[in-house]
């Protein structure tokens, strides 16, 4: 069995960190992803009944790292909400916290099994999910892991991105793991702002102009000798 994965950007609800809870969207409904698939809504239906114990939240689709379960997990018109269990005491979920407290994860993903699908002509819907867990995601592991969104960014959200991971990094109390991968963002962010500065530049360069010189008269002529015998 393989589990498939799809993400969804900026549905953070409420981040509690009295309580240690955290809610927003695992998923969203009625939206053509990248591989051409849609999640129809009523699509977790069956799997949240039969199974809403047995579904857990993750740190990164890592299962060495659970945050612990869902206090509750719901479709709604919009997606597939949830509200979490306060999260375990661990130096991953408090790193976790402090990183949505901080606007930097934005991101949930969920991790599942498609049941049932309907191929259409124009995308494939999917009708039922086994859903198995559902993650907090934004940081990659390595360099070659960019941050989901990047590309689809310009450069004030970049800078804006940069700016918030660098006041992170710098008065944030985080384990050694997660301020590597904080420097490796930071250094993914100046990338990015870098290379679109330089295309920035490109667009707004000026086109070149060939200028075809105008035939002298005679009273151009007449001031030019006048001003070289007067040098």
């Amino acid at each position: 069995m393989v589990l498939n994965y799809k993400s969804h950007f900026g549905e953070i609800k409420d981040i509690d960190l009295k309580s240690k809870r955290v809610s927003g969207y695992l998923s969203s409904f009625g939206n053509k992803d990248s591989d051409g698939d849609i999640i129809v809504k009523g699509a977790y239906t069956k799997s949240i009944k039969e199974r809403k114990d047995d579904i857990f939240f993750l740190n990164q689709h890592n299962w060495a790292q659970p945050h612990g379960k869902f206090d509750e997990i719901v479709e709604d018109a919009k997606g597939l909400y949830f509200v979490s269990n306060p999260l375990i005491d661990t130096t991953y979920s408090m790193d976790t916290l402090k990183l949505y407290e901080a606007g930097i994860i934005k991101e949930h993903s969920v991790g599942f099994v498609t049941i049932k699908d309907e191929v259409t002509k124009d995308a494939r819907l999917i009708k039922e999910i086994k859903l198995y867990e559902g993650s907090n995601v934004t940081l990659g592991a390595n360099s070659s892991t960019p941050f989901t969104g990047f590309k689809s960014m310009n450069k004030k959200d970049v800078d804006a991105e940069l700016k918030k991971f660098l006041k992170a990094f710098r008065k944030g109390t985080f384990t050694d793991e997660t301020f590597g991968l904080l420097e490796i963002a930071i250094k993914q962010l100046m990338e990015q702002s870098a290379s679109l500065a330089v295309d920035n530049y490109k667009i707004h360069l000026e086109p070149t102009i060939e200028v075809t010189p105008k035939p002298m008269t005679d009273e151009i002529k007449a001031i030019n000798e006048y001003l070289k015998r007067n040098k």
